[in-house]
């Protein structure tokens, strides 16, 4: 299975350790990656994800010529498998993880700044942190990966998840309407 490389995208992340569930490997090659890729999603959305033109697309599909698919192609065609490789298998190790009180840790490497009824704290320190999210915050986060959130409403839920399991556990009753938010995001890995 797939070894945890380091990213900065929480949608990629979690495409990652999701990877660690698969029943079966993806395809290795561009062609057949491609190929895949054409089977469950239309040209035109797929181009535009791995910024090339339809019709270069198409060509590597068939696997004749890929004299013009470059380095940054293939990681954004990898990319694309790990994202959309066996949902089934993906929804139902999720499913399995919540129901059995699963850990979902979060390793992340980040500045973050702090915002409580007295105004915002920015901290200049990149702290390294791992942590357990708490059921609630992983429940949200496969429910939104699932529903195709963006990057950022991800990192909202992580944050709230990282708040609440981090850094806010022992404020006083009266200061726990403080939330934090993921200012610099150098590293996340996700491990479940």
């Amino acid at each position: 299975m797939p070894q945890p490389t380091p990213t900065t995208s929480i949608t990629h992340a979690l495409d990652l350790a999701d990877a660690r569930h698969w029943t079966r490997k993806p395809p290795t090659r561009p062609a057949t990656r491609l190929r895949h890729l054409l089977t469950t999603q239309p040209l035109e959305p797929l181009a535009a994800r791995i910024f090339a033109y339809p019709a270069a697309v198409a060509r590597w599909a068939e696997g004749d010529d890929l004299s013009d698919l470059n380095p940054t192609h293939a990681v954004l065609i990898e990319r694309e498998i790990y994202r959309s490789w066996q949902p089934d298998v993906r929804r139902r190790a999720h499913q399995q993880i919540l129901d059995h009180n699963g850990c979902v840790t979060a390793q992340l490497h980040a500045r973050f700044t702090y915002t409580t009824p007295n105004g915002e704290f920015p901290d200049a320190r990149l702290q390294r942190i791992t942590e357990d999210l708490p059921a609630l915050h992983a429940s949200r986060l496969f429910e939104a990966r699932h529903a195709q959130a963006d990057d950022d409403e991800l990192r909202r839920i992580l944050a709230d998840g990282i708040g609440e399991a981090h850094f806010f556990r022992a404020l006083p009753h009266d200061q726990q309407q403080a939330a934090l938010t993921i200012n610099d995001l150098h590293l996340i890995q996700f491990y479940y």
